[in-house]
């Protein structure tokens, strides 16, 4: 029974693993659906502007910002947020184009999992004009993300949390199903979508539409 469990746990990570691979390397954009965001042409982004992922450099100051999500705090904007702690030098974010997320399950009030340190950024990907940026357990042996710049929705589009599987505690809304809303801070944008926003499916998508759905 034990020896199933830890085989079971082992192949969800390296799916995991894997998905965040997609990540990182998908370079042309996703089909657009009617009435989202067009593909921008393909122009070079600056030379000065922060790189779309995770950020190690990046923590969230807990007491700052209100628990709006199941166990874990989360504040999402400007680089230059008072919530956000930089080490070093704060990168340069286009606020058109990109925001700022940074997380923590320090107190939450939640009990982390057996074998869990704590709430750690996954991934994000694109649904329509909209971004669900998604939480894993941090383990041993992999860094543990509590920040990441992320695509800033087109038009109207919102950002919201989930977390990459349904036992991972992190992530769920207060109150109803779908997604953990967190908005859409700034300006609205109209610049178009970059290929390089796309992000990876998110995981175990095509298995579960209802939970993996930002509406």
């Amino acid at each position: 029974m034990q020896a199933q469990a830890k085989a079971d746990t082992n192949g969800e990570d390296a799916e995991l693993d894997a998905e965040v691979q997609k990540e990182r390397a998908m370079s042309a954009p996703a089909p657009t659906p009617s009435g989202t965001a067009p593909a921008a042409s393909s122009v070079p982004p600056p030379s000065d502007r922060a790189l779309l992922g995770a950020r190690t450099d990046l923590s969230l100051e807990p007491a700052q910002v209100p628990g709006q999500c199941s166990c874990v705090r989360v504040a999402l904007g400007p680089a230059n947020l008072g919530a956000f702690k930089w080490k070093g030098e704060r990168p340069h974010v286009d606020d058109q184009t990109e925001l700022v997320i940074a997380l923590s399950s320090d107190g939450s009030g939640c009990e982390n999992p057996k074998g869990s340190l704590g709430a750690s950024y996954w991934g994000y990907r694109r649904a329509g004009n909209d971004i669900v940026v998604y939480v894993e357990n941090g383990v041993s042996g992999r860094p543990v993300a509590q920040g990441a710049i992320i695509p800033k929705p087109f038009g109207q589009g919102q950002v919201y949390l989930a977390p990459t599987t349904k036992k991972v505690p992190y992530g769920k809304p207060l109150n109803g199903k779908g997604n953990c809303k967190l908005g859409n801070p700034g300006l609205a944008r109209t610049v178009p979508v970059g290929a390089d926003e796309v992000g990876a499916p998110g995981p175990g998508a095509g298995t579960n539409d209802d939970f993996l759905s930002g509406q």
